[in-house]
This record gives C-alpha cells, structure tokens and sequence, in this order.
C-alpha cells in the first residue's frame, strides 16, 4: 500500500465496516472473488451492468449529476472541494462525502439491473487488460473523480500491482 494513502484505507478501519474494500491490487481483488467461487467481471458485463439495455450513459439514465434531484453517486463534488480547493468537481453536486461513502447510499443512482455504486464511490478492478501486458482496465470512476470521468462508457487503467484508495472491486457471479 502506498503510505500518502494509508489514511483512504478501508480495510480493518471499525467505523468503515459498510465501505468498499479498497486499497487491493488486481490480484488480490481476483483472488478474494475465486475464494468466494465467484470472478471479477470483464468490461462488457461491467459496463452492461452499468448502461442497462439502453446503453444509458450513467446507471441511472442519461441526466447529468444534479439533474436527478438526489445524490446518485460518490464522485469529486462540493464537499471534496471543501478539502481540495484545486479539485476540478460536479458543480453544484454534494453527495456529501470526502472520501468512500458506505455501500449503497444511492438507490437513486442504482442501474436498470439493480446494481448499486456502479458509478463512483472506488474504480473497480476488471478481468480485462486495459493495454496488453501492462495495465488493467478499470471502471467506474470513484469519490475523487472528475465528472467527466464518473460515467459508465468511460475506461481507467493502472498497474496490476497499483493499490491506493480509489481503486476496488466487485465480483462477478
């Protein structure tokens, strides 16, 4: 684990019980996930999860952040510019967390296929190479990323052994 993000940890922290796991490189995410018989998913079952049939652009349909209502996803917001003035955000959005918030605080942002954190919240490790033999593809976007970035189509990669405090899994049935 990276030191200057030891403080975004999850793991072991009592008062973090219900956030994801993060801080995990790929092959950790991919063993817990064999442990419990189940796989991490490819990109297109990620993303299919995430754009429902329609191919929306995030989970919950086509409106951008702010648009809905109610808070739909843990992304870089007012709050998180609170803390980092430089942080380019969603202006006028505040899901009201700096960091991981707990696993399924927005059923309003939940996919059309009932998958919820889809959208922010941690990057989530996949199955898939992002570039042949150096980095894996990751999706999602999480509590520190910028709007354009925190949208279902869109594609992050790191290092299979990156391991910082946006950076998660789930698996895989």
């Amino acid at each position: 684990r990276q030191p200057d993000w030891d403080w975004a940890c999850n793991w072991g922290r009592e008062d973090r019980e219900l956030h994801p796991i993060n801080c995990v490189d790929w092959s950790q995410a991919e063993a817990f996930c064999r442990w419990a018989g189940k796989r991490l998913p490819t990109e297109a079952e990620w993303e299919k999860a995430a754009r429902g049939p329609d191919g929306w652009k995030y989970s919950w349909g086509n409106e951008c952040y702010g648009e809905v209502g109610s808070p739909v996803a843990n992304i870089a917001d007012e709050t998180a510019k609170r803390e980092n003035p430089d942080w380019t955000i969603a202006e006028g959005y505040d899901d009201g967390f700096y960091d991981t918030a707990p696993v399924g605080s927005f059923p309003p942002g939940a996919s059309p296929y009932g998958a919820l954190d889809m959208i922010g919240n941690v990057w989530e490790w996949t199955a898939d190479w992002y570039t042949k033999d150096e980095a894996r593809s990751l999706r999602g976007g999480s509590w520190n990323a910028e709007p354009w970035s925190a949208r279902a189509s869109d594609r992050g990669r790191d290092e299979p052994s990156s391991r910082n405090g946006s950076i998660g899994f789930r698996c895989a049935q």
